[in-house]
């Protein structure tokens, strides 16, 4: 079977916990760029699929879905479908929902051949009328267990346009380690990564071979665009305490995405209460540099199918930075919803900064109340930008409290243009980055969605998958 189901969350509180409040992820409308204000009474339901993780299994790509646990909401079927790095469909396979409960599910066939389609692809669950329910973006990587033999790797990725690089925070470290080492020297990039970075030679060698796609083999300085993404936690934690007639339930992560729930039938001696935390940070640079020369590589690499043999490019470069600073456009959006009912506390917090600097946005709501703020910035700069949306969620219910509840729900959409004009170089098209997630319900996503979209029209930027 390509799937399977399991319950978790939502399917494991009893009936009369979930009655309690409107509905076990109450939500209520949300106004775009206005501050906090009550709650509208208005019932929003969670969204209706979440794609949780992605994975190796067997070799092949997997997936983990999390459905809503309420029945009316779920369509008759479903199809989880995976687009190349050229945006071609290569997989798909079709997914029964079942309220409450995830299902994990393989796409044979979806792995093939990144070396050629491109690294960085994507996941697109959609209903029986083909609309996305959710999107997932993954990279693509090797991991080599020595220099000739190489298997794949796949992580959960952010959204960018085709000439946009996507690099893991780990190895834009190493490489920028290796810049400040070498100096205007020429270095072995593969090799010195190698060395210095043995779990990082995979990563590595698929980094060159982007580069190869978009540099002369030697010239002047030439730059690419790269984009690192970096969230805290890098996975869903799933969160469930259960004591007599109350429960405590929710998720956090990846990122800043958390919900949270916390109901009480009867006064018990134990509180409940729980915070979740997280940082969903995106970035966007300018990687410039010079090839001396370059040489080829033959690698074996084990995938689904058999075994393929590759040639891949390992420059010798020299470090350079562009002559001109680039243009950063910066998008923020964050959201937030608290509800109570009884004696009980809900609180949520969020803020967007850009480069580290004051937030730009920066809501805290308690109660029965929400907030949707936006904001943008333009920042000038020789290598890279970034920008980082942070939340904390916090429910509470005391010992001595009974019919009561506790409800917090967030959501967040962060982009980055980036534009380099510069007669000294090479030229060099338009950058989009963007990430974005919720668990405010599938309306709330959309409007995410159309933001970002919204946002990049702007620029004259139309491809957004």
């Amino acid at each position: 079977m390509p799937h399977h189901s399991s319950r978790v969350l939502s399917g494991l509180v009893p009936s009369w916990l979930r009655s309690l409040t409107v509905s076990s992820f109450a939500l209520g409308g949300l106004l775009l760029g206005a501050p906090a204000h009550a709650a509208d009474p208005q019932e929003e339901h969670p969204p209706v699929a979440t794609i949780l993780d992605v994975t190796l299994e067997d070799g092949e790509l997997t997936a983990r879905i999390l459905w809503t646990d309420r029945q009316e909401d779920l369509p008759a079927f479903s199809k989880l479908v995976s687009h190349d790095g050229n945006d071609t469909v290569n997989a798909g396979v079709e997914v029964t929902p079942k309220a409450g409960e995830t299902s994990q599910v393989k796409l044979f066939g979806a792995l093939d051949k990144p070396w050629e389609t491109g690294w960085a692809q994507r996941l697109v669950l959609e209903d029986p009328k083909g609309e996305a329910l959710a999107t997932q973006p993954y990279d693509v990587s090797l991991d080599c267990s020595n220099e000739k033999e190489c298997g794949l790797t796949v992580s959960a990725g952010a959204g960018s346009d085709k000439g946009v690089m996507h690099v893991s925070s780990e190895l834009d470290a190493a490489v920028a380690e290796l810049d400040a080492k070498f100096g205007q020297g020429e270095y072995d990039l593969v090799q010195e990564v190698s060395k210095n970075f043995p779990a990082l030679r995979g990563e590595a060698m698929v980094y060159a071979q982007q580069l190869y796609w978009w540099f002369p083999r030697s010239g002047p300085c030439t730059c690419s665009w790269q984009s690192v993404t970096a969230r805290t936690p890098n996975v869903t934690q799933f969160i469930f305490q259960s004591y007599p007639n109350r429960s405590l339930y929710g998720w956090n992560g990846p990122g800043a995405k958390h919900t949270l729930s916390a109901n009480a039938l009867t006064a018990y001696p134990i509180s409940l209460n729980r915070t979740a935390t997280g940082v969903s940070q995106l970035s966007l640079r300018l990687s410039c540099s010079r090839w001396v020369y370059y040489y080829w590589w033959d690698l074996i690499i084990h995938r689904p199918g058999g075994l393929f043999p590759v040639r891949f490019p390992f420059p010798v470069n020299v470090p350079c930075t562009s002559p001109c600073a680039a243009r950063f456009d910066h998008l923020g959006r964050v959201s937030g919803r608290t509800t109570i009912s009884g004696v009980a506390t809900a609180q949520e917090q969020g803020a967007w900064r850009v480069n580290g600097g004051a937030p730009l946005i920066n809501q805290t709501i308690t109660q029965n109340n929400a907030f949707d703020r936006t904001a943008t910035s333009t920042a000038f700069a020789f290598v890279s930008n970034y920008n980082a949306v942070n939340t904390t969620g916090t429910v509470t219910v005391p010992s001595t409290s009974g019919m009561a509840s506790a409800i917090t729900t967030n959501g967040h959409a962060q982009a980055i243009h980036g534009r380099l004009s510069c007669s000294s170089i090479p030229g060099l098209a338009d950058a989009a980055v963007w990430d974005y997630g919720t668990t405010q319900g599938t309306p709330q996503q959309n409007s995410l969605r159309s933001s970002i979209q919204g946002f990049f029209l702007g620029y004259g930027i139309l491809t957004f998958p």
